[in-house]
């Protein structure tokens, strides 16, 4: 596994930027009424059933106002009666067009059924593309024609090229997500072969309740291939077939989750990890020894066989910046440490010839090689954390748990002393320096999990606070991951895997590109207790925290007049504009779409405009 540093670059960073100030202008707010028949469609829990908290977050959090990557302006909805609805946003005078029918789908009727629908969903998965979920178990793969040109003949209308039925039958259910779903993410990808064929990859989500233990989310990763569109009779076969598919559980939510640029791997950031349990191309093999099923099997065979003397020798302590190894001499055990010529931090620990530890075990990266002192009695290495301010749950994989340090001289230190406060702070904690489990600490990890061999090739950490949102820059690329760095909030895009040439198995490289900061936007985050939808717009002017209902602040960062604040003394510090925005209406805000020029809501009767000029 490939451990990979977030370092934003530095001249993306405004060490002086002292934040924002309140903006007394007005911000023109346009309200189009929608008709009862165009409102939106959501699905109203039932009262009669107890939803987990992973069921409250994906039913609550989902954005039902969707922006197309390919036409910019373009914004899509699904209506109470199954219609898909485009509007679009004309920057040329500042307004929304009328609703257009682009597309009629057939909503099963409410039902008191086990299973509880799903709000409908509606991603791209190319210009040409999209896939569309009805929230009950029917997937339909759609042909929109050229979105950003539309014509007086077509009208923009678009035609269903393969529809997936619900998966009834428990055949079906290993390939398609049985009952509802909620789609993320669809990418479509031309094969390397001289068949010319095409093959779309769909992420879909749903939430499992469990009577005897607590939910789980189930992420579907489906693969739909074409097939040649032949005439049969008056009917025309379905262009897509179900190629493959694969389930992966967990008890935790995905912050973010995205294909990569191949769809070979899936990034995902969440605070429990993900594993595979079924897919039906790619056998799943058992979990190498260190995990929880090798460990009991450890267990039962340690209970008949001498203990490892070497095992119990190494022991391990941290503090927020620094990882100590002790390596004890003891039972005639003699370590060697052999440095790497490469400044990533590699190494080689071994005892009595045999390896114990190497630098690309490590739970995390570390910064450059660890420093050694030896004495007769114990090896001692210092690894410095590349992410300072971070907990590491375990050393590597199966290795021993954190212990209390013995030190060359015989003084023992408990680690829980070096990782509490200073008692003497002057700054006093505040409720957002607090996570958002109470009594539990939260651990956020990037993680990139490859499709064959059902294990993460690549991770990256984020520490204790969890992604702040997430945007497409960038067509038919990977979803950008907005992510707090102190004050800030840095945009970290995905970059499209390199095979380096001394590769001989021909895996690729993975890592992430600073796009652009949301100056002092992290600590603006941390310190709101209502916030519904975060979002910015695509050139990074500014950002936006919405909440469930009326309130919406809006904080510009690249607002000329907003200027600078002039010193007398000390440096000149940059600041930005906020924006309080109260709406009339009392219904709920149901989506948000951020253009350059302007902020479109969804609410439950209307579409509301915020018109904004960002002048440079």
């Amino acid at each position: 596994m490939r451990y990979t540093e977030l370092r934003p670059d530095p001249q993306l960073l405004k060490p002086n930027y002292g934040g924002f100030k309140l903006s007394l202008d007005t911000v023109p707010v346009l309200r189009t009424e929608l008709q009862p028949s165009h409102r939106p469609n959501r699905v109203r829990p039932n009262p009669q059933r107890q939803y987990s908290y992973l069921h409250a977050r994906l039913f609550g959090l989902q954005n039902h106002l969707v922006r197309d990557p390919w036409a910019t302006g373009c914004l899509y909805y699904v209506d109470v009666s199954g219609t898909v609805q485009r509007v679009q946003y004309q920057s040329t005078v500042g307004r929304l067009s009328a609703c257009c029918p682009v597309y009629r789908m057939t909503l099963p009727p409410q039902s008191t059924e086990s299973s509880d629908p799903y709000n409908a969903s509606l991603v791209f998965a190319s210009d040409r593309l999209c896939l569309l979920a009805d929230g009950h178990g029917t997937i339909s793969v759609l042909h929109t024609g050229n979105r950003s040109v539309v014509t007086a003949t077509t009208n923009g209308t678009w035609v269903a090229e393969c529809v997936l039925p619900r998966a009834d039958r428990e055949e079906d259910s290993r390939l398609l997500p049985a009952a509802g779903s909620v789609l993320l993410d669809a990418r479509l990808v031309q094969l390397d072969d001289s068949s010319n064929r095409q093959q779309l990859h769909c992420i879909a989500v749903q939430v499992e309740h469990f009577p005897t233990k607590p939910s789980e989310t189930v992420l579907h990763w489906f693969v739909l291939e074409q097939q040649q569109r032949q005439p049969a009779g008056d009917a025309v076969l379905d262009g897509w077939t179900v190629r493959s598919s694969c389930q992966l559980r967990s008890g935790g939510f995905p912050r973010y989750c995205s294909l990569d640029y191949d769809c070979t791997g899936l990034l995902l950031a969440s605070d429990k990890p993900f594993t595979f349990t079924e897919d039906t191309e790619y056998p799943i093999e058992p979990e190498p020894s260190g995990t929880a099923a090798g460990e009991k099997a450890t267990q039962r065979d340690a209970s008949d066989a001498p203990a490892d003397p070497v095992a119990g020798a190494l022991s391990w302590s941290q503090t927020m910046t620094d990882i100590k190894i002790c390596c004890s001499k003891r039972d005639g055990i003699g370590w060697q440490f052999e440095p790497a010529a490469e400044p990533d931090g590699s190494f080689q620990l071994t005892a009595n010839g045999q390896p114990v530890l190497a630098g690309s075990q490590l739970f995390a990266a570390i910064n450059g090689p660890p420093s050694t002192s030896e004495t007769d009695t114990v090896l001692e290495l210092v690894l410095e954390k590349a992410v300072k301010e971070s907990v590491w749950p375990h050393l590597y994989p199966g290795g021993p748990a954190e212990t209390i340090v013995t030190s060359s001289d015989g003084r023992e230190e408990e680690v829980a002393d070096e990782l509490l406060p200073a008692p003497d702070l002057d700054a006093m904690l505040e409720e957002c320096d607090f996570g958002d489990a109470e009594g539990e600490e939260q651990y956020f990890t990037l993680e990139r999990l490859d499709r064959q061999t059902h294990r993460a090739t690549d991770r990256a950490s984020l520490g204790s606070q969890p992604p702040l949102f997430t945007m497409r820059l960038q067509p038919g690329a990977p979803t950008a991951i907005v992510v707090r760095h102190h004050v800030d909030a840095c945009v970290w895009q995905p970059i499209r895997p390199v095979v380096p040439s001394t590769s001989t198995t021909g895996s690729s490289t993975w890592n992430l590109q600073h796009e652009g900061t949301l100056h002092t936007f992290g600590y603006v985050q941390a310190s709101k207790r209502q916030q519904k939808y975060l979002a910015a717009a695509p050139d990074l002017g500014y950002a936006a925290i919405c909440e469930s209902e009326r309130m919406v602040s809006i904080y510009r960062l690249n607002y000329r007049t907003s200027g600078v604040l002039h010193r007398r003394h000390g440096p000149q510090v940059s600041v930005g504009q906020q924006h309080l925005i109260f709406l009339e209406d009392t219904s709920e805000i149901l989506g948000i779409c951020c253009e350059n020029e302007a902020i479109v809501l969804l609410l439950e009767g209307a579409l509301v405009t915020l018109q904004l000029t960002i002048e440079e």
